[in-house]
């Protein structure tokens, strides 16, 4: 009480409320302990965060998932509410209620090769968040989401947390390397996804989901000509 008495009183005198607001302890306890319980150990509307990952943690805060607007729903990458020094405060604090530290380590992230980057994406990560990353439905009330927003350093955060019900890609499964080159594909395709209009070689993009769908289409519009024609050759030779 007299820590939080403490804070509020600072935050009355300073002019910048980023300059109070770097009590982790504090933080915490106005934005999270309501959900996650005053030391980590979660609540019937949100998870333990005991044993979770820096970057985990990390990542639900840079992405602005959290804190939540609402319990027990699929939050949405947003504006982050804390300063990037206000983060790493609060990953050091929330690490503490763990009796076993867990990784402190961020992801370290590398120039890329694009080229080996797709490829790896389309092997690990396409199933889920699609051809072009843009996210879709996979089950349940589970989503995948877009990553239309995602930075480079957030991407690679994703696949070492594996966040939600998205799997952990540990470095047995995918090197650092391999994860700088799959952040720096989506980066790439970022780049892409905005490029100004009339600039995709073939005609439409199609959400930039590649000549797979080019083609799909190609049949779909085509089968369906077909069907029409062979219906009104039959109209007319029954008239005739």
């Amino acid at each position: 009480m007299r820590i939080a008495f403490a804070a509020l009183a600072l935050c009355a005198v300073l002019p910048s409320k980023a300059a109070c607001a770097q009590d982790a302890a504090y933080l915490y306890g106005t934005q999270c302990a309501s959900c996650h319980g005053a030391h980590g150990e979660g609540s019937n509307v949100a998870p333990s965060l005991i044993g979770k990952s820096a970057p985990d943690i990390h990542f639900m805060l840079d992405t602005g998932r959290m804190p939540a607007s609402v319990p027990d729903v699929n939050e949405i990458h947003r504006e982050p509410r804390f300063t990037q020094p206000q983060m790493a405060e609060l990953v050091r604090y929330i690490l503490s209620f763990s009796p076993v530290r867990p990784s402190a380590s961020l992801p370290l992230v590398m120039p890329g090769d694009v080229a080996r980057g797709r490829a790896l994406f389309a092997e690990n990560c396409a199933q889920c968040h699609g051809a072009a990353g843009s996210g879709a439905s996979i089950g349940a009330a589970d989503v995948a989401p877009s990553l239309g927003e995602a930075t480079v350093f957030q991407v690679a955060e994703a696949i070492r947390a594996g966040p939600s019900v998205m799997p952990r890609f540990g470095p047995d499964v995918l090197s650092d390397q391999d994860v700088s080159d799959i952040a720096r594909y989506v980066n790439y395709s970022q780049t892409q996804a905005a490029a100004p209009e009339g600039e995709d070689a073939g005609g439409f993009s199609l959400g930039h989901v590649g000549p797979v769908a080019e083609g799909f289409a190609a049949w779909l519009f085509g089968l369906g000509a077909l069907v029409l024609f062979v219906r009104a050759i039959g109209t007319a030779g029954k008239d005739g």
